[in-house]
C-alpha cells in the first residue's frame, strides 16, 4: 500500500488527499471505498474529506481490513451496479382466433 497523505484542515475535519491514487492501484472505484469507511465525501479536488480529527494510522487500519476482505473474495475488480432488475414482457395470449 502506498503511504498515506492524510491532513487536518481546520479544527474539526481530516482531508485524505490521495485517495484517488490509492483507489485506482487498488481498482476500486471510489464510492466503494467510501461506503466500507462509512464517511466522508469528495471535494472539488477529489480528495476525501471526514469530519473529525484522524491520524493516518486510523485510515490505514481500515483501509488494510478492506484490502484483505477483497483478497478474500477474490475479485480482480470491482463490478457496475446493476441499475434496474429483470424485467418480464407479458402479454394478452391470443384465444386461437
Amino acid at each position: 500500500m502506498r503511504p498515506l497523505q492524510v491532513l487536518r484542515e481546520g479544527t474539526k475535519k481530516t482531508v485524505f488527499v490521495n485517495f484517488m491514487d490509492l483507489c485506482k492501484s487498488m481498482h476500486r472505484q471510489p464510492d466503494r471505498v467510501m461506503a466500507f469507511l462509512l464517511a466522508g465525501s469528495l471535494d472539488g479536488q477529489q480528495r476525501l474529506v471526514v469530519k473529525g480529527r484522524f491520524a493516518p494510522k486510523n485510515f490505514e487500519g481500515i483501509l488494510r481490513r478492506y484490502i484483505s476482505t477483497c483478497e478474500k473474495c477474490g475479485s480482480g475488480r470491482s463490478v457496475l451496479p446493476i441499475k434496474a432488475g429483470f424485467l418480464a414482457r407479458v402479454g394478452r395470449r391470443n384465444a386461437g382466433t
